[in-house]
């Protein structure tokens, strides 16, 4: 492995609005990350990640973050005075959009799922609270395989992040690919008080219980608080 970047990680100070993004399936050229690198001043997007922060209100992402995840990249997490964005791309079929539909809710505090669709691709958004303590931060070291320039057209298998958070996305996402909905149901059942009046959106279906990544779901579900 040829260490090509090595970035330090920052923490949100909980007074800003903090993004990180990661691209899993294919690495962006030279003009993607220029384009990427024009929303912001300080934004040093390399092949595979980058991150914004914003310390006074009212300033955000030019043409929002769903954007970048229409385009470029595949899992993202924003950190906004507490309160957490979690969203999740991928290119899909019709059918399985609609399944995806299907677990999106929200309770009286914006906390839920939410399915958006841009073409083929879905993007799947979890609004919700995390507790940081479950999630090992390792942000110091930033690795990439490959070169900086590197521009090929496929997914690099087996990619990782150092960054817990977002690996542990790209796991999630990897099972909502191949259909696996718990950690979905998972949301759910976190946020669901049993009390049908302060949920929007109908129960969404119990999904098939597996025995594989059941401890990524498990370590979804406790990050969420």
């Amino acid at each position: 492995m040829k260490i090509i970047s090595v970035k330090n990680g920052f923490t949100p100070d909980h007074s800003s609005t903090s993004y990180e993004f990661l691209a899993m399936d294919r690495p962006l050229g030279k003009k993607e990350r220029a384009a990427v690198a024009s929303l912001s001043r300080r934004a040093n997007p390399t092949s595979r990640r980058v991150s914004f922060i914003y310390h006074v209100d009212g300033y955000d992402i030019p043409g929002g973050w769903m954007n970048l995840l229409e385009k470029y990249y595949d899992v993202m997490y924003r950190e906004d005075y507490d309160w957490w964005t979690l969203a999740i791309a991928f290119n899909t079929s019709p059918e399985q959009m609609a399944e995806l539909k299907r677990y999106e809710f929200c309770d009286e505090d914006d906390l839920g799922v939410e399915i958006s669709e841009s073409g083929n691709r879905a993007i799947v958004v979890i609004n919700c609270r995390v507790d940081l303590s479950c999630v090992k931060e390792n942000n110091d070291d930033y690795y990439e395989n490959g070169e900086e320039d590197d521009e090929e057209d496929g997914p690099v298998a087996g990619f990782g992040s150092e960054n817990e958070l977002l690996n542990l996305l790209g796991q999630v996402r990897a099972q909502l690919i191949a259909g696996d909905y718990r950690a979905l149901y998972a949301v759910w059942q976190k946020y669901e008080t049993g009390e049908d009046e302060n949920l929007e959106g109908e129960t969404p279906p119990v999904p098939q219980d597996k025995k594989g990544g059941k401890n990524v779901v498990e370590r979804f579900f406790n990050i969420l608080e």
